[in-house]
């Protein structure tokens, strides 16, 4: 029995003509067939998927004479002889081979990728240490990888914070917990282990957990793209969810925000920058960018932070107000700060009612009397657009183009319609 990379397999009694399964088939050719001296064996593979040949050097060497040309194999001595011994030995690598030849294709289809003349290739390579691989242990890897996100500038300063924060997560479960983190370790164990230590120890409700484990699987699939590793279990990982109990303003409410009069300038800046998000769709994190010359004929445009697409959102009269009022630059401050006050300005504009926020862990529901403004932050303002925007009639394709949305899955997170819109719905509906 042979461990390849953590499976296992049992040596096969003799070698068939030619090994095949649905997705591909291969054998072992000479080098040069006729050659008076010993000659290269290759393994030879016909990638269905991929309609491609594999050509890949055993590094073993015999003469055609000790080749079986039916087999495609080298036919075996028996004795105890030097040729006996060289040929045995042959036969044993060549099924090494064979082997790890049939584990790394199924390895790579158990992922649901496609089988690649390339792909195949670079596995074989590290299987038989024919490619360099780092020596550096997870976490400082972990930190290259953070390090790698900041000087390509592509991400939010905020999820920046957040994979800081999962690498130190990782950190105190190993060591709480006593479970040594390497590349080889990010296992099932591993993954049943950090879930129940989320959940009992963090506390973390489903949504967290989910995000955390996902950001586990971002790293894991860079470090593997790098040759860090050839460990692919990760891949079965689940992402935990829950629907999220999270809040929108009502117009009114959002009227009232925007027309209240604050005594101190600082939230009255943050007030507006809120407005402009409820009024604009945009995130945070983009519209923190806008200057004058991301505004052309009374329209925004600016390459959206995740979508990576120039947004032309139409100004409408609050957001064409606020600019004017800031001259085209707002008022913007850190994440931190923004989410702390404007929870101070929600809460002196008198949005102090007690709402029930519904969180899960595992199955486990909790419900939570929470006043409404300590539960509004820079996401609510995006959800207030895209809620307003429906129950007032904009059509849901042109709310996505709006906000860059592009999967319905992730836009339908943000709608929160309003008891009363739905009512309304029925009533015109079933009069």
């Amino acid at each position: 029995m042979q461990n390849i990379r953590g499976y296992k397999f049992f040596m096969p009694l003799f070698m068939p003509l030619h090994s095949f399964t649905m997705s591909y088939t291969y054998t072992f050719n000479l080098k040069n067939p006729k050659s008076a001296t010993p000659t290269l064996i290759y393994l030879r593979a016909n990638i269905k998927s991929e309609g491609k040949y594999l050509k890949y050097s055993t590094g073993e060497s015999i003469l055609p004479s000790q080749w079986d040309t039916e087999s495609k194999f080298p036919i075996k001595i028996g004795g105890r002889t030097a040729q006996a011994v060289q040929i045995n030995s042959t036969i044993n690598q060549l099924s090494r081979y064979a082997e790890t030849f049939q584990v790394v294709c199924s390895r790579i289809e158990m992922r649901n990728d496609i089988l690649t003349v390339k792909r195949i290739r670079e596995e074989l390579d590290y299987e038989f240490k024919k490619t360099a691989t780092y020596s550096k242990s997870f976490f400082p890897l972990f930190e290259a990888f953070i390090q790698e996100k900041r000087d390509l500038n592509k991400i939010a300063q905020s999820t920046i914070k957040t994979y800081e924060n999962m690498k130190r997560v990782l950190e105190e479960f190993s060591k709480a917990k006593n479970y040594k983190i390497n590349f080889n370790t990010i296992n099932n164990d591993f993954y049943v282990a950090f879930v129940n230590y989320s959940r009992s120890t963090l506390k973390h409700q489903n949504n967290t957990l989910g995000r955390n484990i996902g950001f586990i699987i971002t790293f894991m699939n860079w470090a593997a793209k790098y040759n860090h590793h050839r460990n692919y279990e990760f891949k079965q990982f689940e992402k935990p969810k829950s629907e999220t109990d999270e809040i929108a303003l009502t117009k009114k409410e959002l009227d009232h925000l925007y027309t209240f009069e604050f005594k101190k300038k600082s939230l009255e800046r943050v007030r507006d920058v809120f407005i402009f998000g409820c009024t604009t769709g945009m995130r945070y994190s983009d519209y923190s960018k806008i200057t004058k010359n991301h505004i052309h004929n009374g329209h925004i445009f600016l390459n959206s932070k995740k979508q990576k697409n120039n947004l032309g959102i139409p100004l409408n009269s609050y957001s064409r107000y606020i600019l004017e009022k800031y001259d085209y630059s707002l008022p913007i401050i850190s994440d931190q700060k923004f989410r702390e006050y404007i929870k101070e300005a929600c809460q002196k504009a008198g949005f102090t009612a007690n709402t029930v926020k519904t969180s899960y862990i595992g199955n486990k529901r909790t419900d939570e009397i929470i006043p409404k403004h300590k539960r509004i932050s820079t996401h609510t303002a995006r959800r207030t657009f895209i809620t307003l925007s429906l129950e007032n009639g904009m059509r849901q394709d042109i709310v996505m183009s709006i906000t860059g949305h592009k999967s319905l899955s992730s836009f339908q997170k943000y709608i929160k319609l309003s008891s009363k819109s739905r009512e309304e719905a029925m009533k015109n509906v079933w009069k």
